[in-house]
């Protein structure tokens, strides 16, 4: 696994900054922290790694991630 930071990732949820472990031959992808651009800045939504209710938002930035990272 290879760390990864992107700190500027536009995704179907919003403007994410996102860091973690990507492997280049799998495209396997695990978050460890998350933030969202809101209207003071970045605001930490780590907490969604963890919350049922946020699972469909996480997808899209995972997917928006690995489109990133393969694409570089």
């Amino acid at each position: 696994m290879e760390a990864f930071f992107i700190p500027r990732l536009d995704t179907e949820v919003g403007l994410i900054r996102a860091e973690g472990a990507w492997d280049p031959l799998t495209v396997e992808i695990q978050v460890v922290e998350l933030a969202m651009m809101g209207t003071d800045g970045w605001v930490d939504v780590t907490f969604w790694l963890s919350e049922q209710e946020h699972e469909g938002r996480v997808a899209a930035v995972i997917s928006a991630a690995k489109h990133y990272l393969v694409g570089q």
